[in-house]
């Protein structure tokens, strides 16, 4: 007779435990079933053992991998009810027809340490512990084979109380070879050693997830309100710009009333005593008549001028530019102020105009940008000089320079230069180069000045050659 089994009793002894538990969620990722089978499936196969994945109270997650005959047919007949009572707890899925329930998950868990045990059919199974920082998580079950050969009348009773035929269950269990415990406990530490890096890998993975996820939606908020900053930026700025243009359009308005005003006042000045001329001739009232009239005419000419300048303001934003040789608009443009310049000692020379070649330009709006520049010139040479006007080109770009040889414009002035309502010259409206500023920019290009204090002054336009490159003001 073979000895009666023993209610299963773990290898060494109980101590209590204090169960820390982590998050449900958590909990319920790590041990996700499907997640583990690959690793497990390779432990059945390698070892030819039963293999399952359980949760702290021995419940069973996911499908048992068995490939053991004799347990494969036993398991597949058994129930709940055929067991009676005291199993229904589900401690331990792979005990047969128990007087009591298995303790084994619960027993590695406590221990933290592999739990071998033996059920009433003769069939070995064990338990390791799924252990993270301390915190029991679950089990892996392995094992149910036979660690000595196989006694006839346990695993008939067994097999009557299941409903099989007990000889049948025989012939397939004569057939299985035992495995020695000590082999067992080797596979069982390393059952041990897989699911405590596969669950400390996949721990780790989840939690670096978890951080990529704060991390993302801590990106997100900050994106988010890095957006509305930049947006309420962008309105505090067309805010600013507004208030600023509103400015600029009060600064002109006053311009223009100011320097209207002043030959406005000249001229009714200069009727008044064209009409006490007219009224009480004198011998010299003709000499003094035509000197009235021309004064007339120079104010009148000061206030077209002025007009033309604010004119050039409102079309600068509306240019239609045209394809169009440069270097002769230039050299017809200068041509208009040769008797002027040849009248005040100033020599004129043009120097590569002819090499600029087709240009995509509004030549109405140029023509008034250039000839301020001439004029400028002209005005800083009094007692005469040199007004050189030279270009060059590139295949992306031209530009043409304007250069006198007069007194030269202060350092500390020159940052000030392109400020609407800004003069140093007397009678000056401060709009001309400020004019020529926004034409240049209006066709995409850039003006930059450099001068010399008693050499002289450069002023530099560089103009986009294609008019895909003419800048949003077109």
């Amino acid at each position: 007779m073979s000895e009666q089994p023993q209610r299963p009793q773990p290898d060494g002894d109980e101590t209590a435990a204090a169960w820390v538990t982590v998050s449900p969620a958590m909990r319920e990722t790590l041990l996700d079933p499907e997640s583990w089978r690959e690793s497990l499936e390779a432990y059945a196969r390698t070892t030819n053992q039963a293999v399952a994945l359980v949760d702290v109270t021995g419940r069973l997650l996911g499908p048992c991998l068995n490939p053991r005959p004799t347990w494969s047919r036993l398991q597949g007949h058994q129930s709940v009810a055929s067991l009676g009572p005291e199993t229904a707890d589900g401690r331990c899925p792979f005990t047969l027809a128990p007087r009591w329930p298995c303790t084994c998950v619960a027993d590695a868990l406590v221990r933290r340490t592999l739990v071998l045990v033996r059920d009433r059919a003769g069939l070995v199974h064990f338990a390791v512990p799924l252990v993270l920082d301390d915190h029991p998580m679950g089990a892996l079950l392995a094992g149910q084979v036979f660690d000595q050969y196989p006694e006839q009348p346990l695993l008939e009773h067994v097999a009557t109380r299941i409903g099989l035929s007990p000889q049948a269950v025989w012939q397939v269990a004569r057939l299985e070879v035992p495995v020695k415990r000590a082999t067992l406990r080797v596979y069982g530490r390393l059952l041990a050693t897989l699911g405590q890096a596969f669950l400390h890998a996949r721990y780790h993975t989840l939690l670096d997830a978890q951080r990529l996820g704060t991390l993302e939606q801590r990106v997100q908020e900050r994106s988010t309100a890095l957006y509305h900053e930049m947006a309420e930026r962008q309105h505090l700025e067309r805010v600013a710009q507004r208030a600023e243009h509103f400015a600029l359009l009060g600064r002109l308005a006053a311009g223009v009333s100011h320097e209207i005003r002043n030959p406005l006042a000249a001229i009714f000045l200069h009727v008044d005593v064209l009409e006490e001329e007219l009224r009480q001739p004198e011998s010299d009232s003709p000499a003094a008549i035509a000197e009235t009239l021309a004064e007339i005419r120079t104010q009148l000419v000061r206030l077209e001028d002025l007009v033309q300048n604010y004119l050039s303001l409102v079309r600068v934003g509306n240019i239609q530019p045209t394809l169009e040789d440069l270097g002769a608009a230039v050299a017809a443009w200068v041509a208009e102020v040769r008797g002027e310049a040849a009248a005040r000692g100033v020599t004129i020379h043009l120097e590569g105009l002819a090499d600029l070649g087709l240009v995509v330009f509004h030549a109405a709006t140029l023509h008034r940008a250039m000839l301020n520049l001439v004029q400028n010139a002209l005005d800083a040479m009094p007692q005469g000089g040199r007004l050189t006007l030279s270009g060059q080109s590139t295949a992306s770009q031209v530009q043409v320079q304007v250069q006198d040889t007069g007194s030269g414009i202060p350092s500390a002035l020159l940052e000030r230069l392109f400020e609407p309502l800004y003069t140093t010259k007397p009678g000056g409206t401060g709009l001309g180069l400020y004019i020529v500023q926004e034409i240049v920019t209006a066709h995409g290009g850039q003006l930059t000045v450099q001068s010399t204090e008693g050499q002289g002054t450069t002023f530099t336009i560089m103009l986009p050659r294609i008019a895909s490159e003419i800048g949003p003001e077109q």
